[in-house]
């Protein structure tokens, strides 16, 4: 049976304890993972320290006393150091990070994946920092066309054969434009959702601002960062941001996806539980996506959002689910009460978020 299948049988807490305390199963950690791409380059700590551009005391941290990077940057340093290819380092950014993958919409992704590509084939000049130079060049250069209709995929296919910095260059006029293609989607998706809080906060019509639906202060600034410099939310962060909005599990996976990330994994303890946490609310608690659905429908214009929200009201109303008698504050309450029961040592980082 595999893992989400095992989530799926749990009906308590007791039951997803012992699904935890199964040690077969999950998701590497970061220590592991690093020493594996240490041992496999043959350097000593100084030597591929140098090659991503740190120091040999962090280098050494990561391998023997465990820790992992704090930055998207670092990560994508250690994918140059450890000359992997593009696509390889997108899944090290997600997996291990909770980051964005590398993506050919954005300029600096760009000139990471031509890098990337040029120090697999060999060119070890092609190192970080020629990865944030060229950046800066074809910035300060460039002046894109505009956006076309390629796909994300079609675009990172056009990009993996730019094999020179002058098509590079030309890559950059025709597609440079399209640098915030994907994060519009996710600002346009986490605004449905804050819309709607605004409509409960002030019925009356009132334009009640982030600080005033009564969010954590750290939400504000994450918005903040998405709208003016299109920086995504670490993947905690943004899983967090999507609890404190209500979202379902279904509705946490889709916010994920926008953010260019895996839905929550079966495989990792921590989002393991939520899993968990997400699907006994959405049984106990039905009317919470009924109401999300019926909210989202008064708010949104994306047809897709409008027949999944309609289709999943019909459902509700036909089957004439009944929900438990015991009140639910919110959907982050709910999960801070259920993962402070579990006494995880991996959910330090998403309770100081809730």
């Amino acid at each position: 049976m595999d893992r989400a299948a095992e989530i799926a049988r749990c009906e308590t807490v007791s039951d997803v304890l012992a699904l935890l305390g199964d040690h077969e199963g999950w998701a590497e950690p970061w220590q592991s993972f690093f020493a594996g791409l240490l041992d496999a380059s043959g350097l000593s700590y100084i030597r591929f320290a140098a090659r991503c551009g740190l120091s040999k005391n962090t280098v050494k941290r990561w391998r023997i006393e465990g820790g992992a990077p704090k930055s998207r940057d670092t990560y994508i340093k250690v994918g140059f150091g450890a000359a992997m290819p593009p696509q390889a380092v997108s899944d090290m950014l997600s997996r291990y990070g909770g980051y964005c993958g590398l993506n050919p919409r954005d300029p600096f992704d760009a000139c990471c994946v031509f890098c990337l590509q040029r120090r697999v084939q060999g060119d070890m000049q092609y190192d970080y920092a020629a990865a944030d130079a060229l950046y800066r060049r074809l910035l300060s250069e460039q002046q894109p066309d505009g956006p076309s209709s390629l796909t994300t995929t079609h675009l990172m296919a056009r990009l993996s054969a730019v094999d020179t910095e002058q098509a590079l260059a030309a890559f950059s006029q025709t597609f440079g434009a399209e640098l915030t293609g994907r994060k519009q989607k996710l600002e346009r998706y986490l605004d449905e959702y804050l819309t709607v809080h605004r409509l409960e906060a002030a019925p009356d019509g009132g334009s009640g601002s982030v600080h005033s639906l009564g969010l954590p202060p750290w939400i504000e600034k994450q918005l903040s960062l998405l709208r003016r410099h299109g920086i995504v939310p670490r993947r905690r962060s943004l899983t967090a941001l999507g609890l404190h909005l209500n979202m379902t599990l279904e509705e946490l996976d889709a916010l994920l996806h926008y953010a260019g990330m895996e839905p929550l994994r079966a495989r990792d303890r921590l989002e393991c539980v939520l899993i968990y946490a997400l699907q006994q609310l959405a049984l106990t608690h039905p009317e919470l996506a009924l109401g999300n659905a019926t909210a989202l429908l008064a708010v949104t214009r994306d047809a897709k959002t409008r027949r999944r929200c309609t289709e999943l009201a019909r459902e509700h109303w036909q089957a004439g689910y009944q929900s438990e008698a015991e009140d639910v504050e919110s959907v982050a309450a709910y999960v801070r009460r259920v993962l402070e029961q579990m006494e995880l040592d991996e959910a330090d980082e998403l309770l100081g978020l809730l």
